[in-house]
């Protein structure tokens, strides 16, 4: 029980890296998630998911309403610290991490049906690249297509399903054809490779 212990210490103690790249006008969807990731961490996450503002218990301590003004306070500061300088205007008329987190991703993640048609040609445009592992391919189908669920548009399993075959590798082919013969097969095969 005391190695258990004690790896749970190393664990705890461990510092955390927090550096992230900067938000620029091109990585957004790495640095959301590498930010969603920091939140976490610090436990600041909870303030950007909640479905209703955090307040204070009623019964809470000045000490304990300060605190949980300070967490919110520094979800606010995390962010903008980790935001390019030329982006910074786009939330400065807020000190709320919820509200500056809901201004970059409306900003960067519109719901028009220009967003929708670009995200449509980077779904189709996901193509396997040679020497990739063929879990990093169906990876990648996958989160364009979460993209797009995201922006407002489902697609078919049958579209995800043409995509992920369609630009399989060449050593993937025969087994593909082998399955095609069998329409019970090839629906099985590609739920298999969907949920990989």
């Amino acid at each position: 029980m005391n190695s258990v212990a004690s790896t749970l210490n190393r664990v705890t103690d461990m510092e955390f890296n927090n550096q992230i790249s900067v938000l620029t006008p091109n990585n957004w969807n790495t640095w959301k998630h590498d930010m969603q990731v920091l939140l976490m961490h610090y436990g600041y996450w909870q303030f950007i998911i909640q479905t209703k503002p955090e307040q204070p218990d009623e019964e809470a301590t000045y000490q304990e309403k300060l605190d949980l003004q300070l967490r919110k306070d520094r979800c606010y500061t995390l962010i903008y610290t980790n935001i390019s300088s030329d982006l910074k205007n786009l939330i400065t008329e807020t000190t709320d991490g919820v509200a500056a987190w809901k201004i970059l991703k409306d900003h960067f993640e519109p719901v028009t049906r220009a967003r929708v048609i670009q995200l449509l040609d980077q779904f189709f445009g996901t193509k396997y690249q040679p020497g990739e592992d063929v879990g990093i391919f169906i990876s990648r189908v996958k989160t364009a297509a979460t993209r797009l669920q995201e922006a407002g548009h489902k697609l078919d399993d049958l579209y995800i399903g043409f995509q992920l075959i369609r630009w399989l590798p060449q050593e993937f082919q025969s087994t593909v054809c082998n399955k095609s013969t069998d329409g019970k097969k090839r629906t099985s095969e590609l739920s298999k490779l969907k949920q990989s």
